[in-house]
């Protein structure tokens, strides 16, 4: 059985860090550490050593690189699985962002922007867009 595709925007492949706190009144305040996997403009991939719970809420940072500031965002749980793959983090999520602001956007654009241009020009590893938005 495939899963239907229900993505606006396409996603771009990314490895970058990824701190968040989960609303949930057990976890309220205690941060955590992910690793982003993707990301578009409406939402993103994580590798987690926990696995959240379907519609969970949490207030997430991203860092940019050569960006002073992380882009904030608040998202919401929408799919969990472990993953099975030797050397990767146990569990993967889905996010979509409830609530980012337009600058944010922008910096997800400006550093995958910057990153597909190096690519492009041979200077940078691999960084992928999965279509299907």
């Amino acid at each position: 059985m495939r899963m239907q595709e229900n993505r606006r925007f396409v996603r771009w492949e990314v490895t970058r860090p990824a701190r968040f706190r989960l609303s949930r009144q057990e976890h309220e305040g205690e941060e955590q550490i992910a690793l982003l996997k993707d990301v578009s403009f409406s939402g993103a991939k994580l590798a987690l050593s926990e696995s959240l719970r379907l519609n969970d809420t949490l207030d997430m940072e991203m860092e940019i690189p050569d960006e002073h500031n992380p882009v904030h965002c608040q998202a919401k749980v929408v799919w969990q699985k472990s993953v099975d793959e030797a050397g990767a983090a146990p569990f993967a999520c889905g996010l979509y962002f409830t609530q980012i602001k337009s600058r944010d956007k922008d910096k997800i654009f400006q550093y995958v922007r910057g990153m597909l241009l190096k690519t492009k020009d041979g200077s940078a590893g691999s960084l992928g867009a999965n279509s299907g938005a």
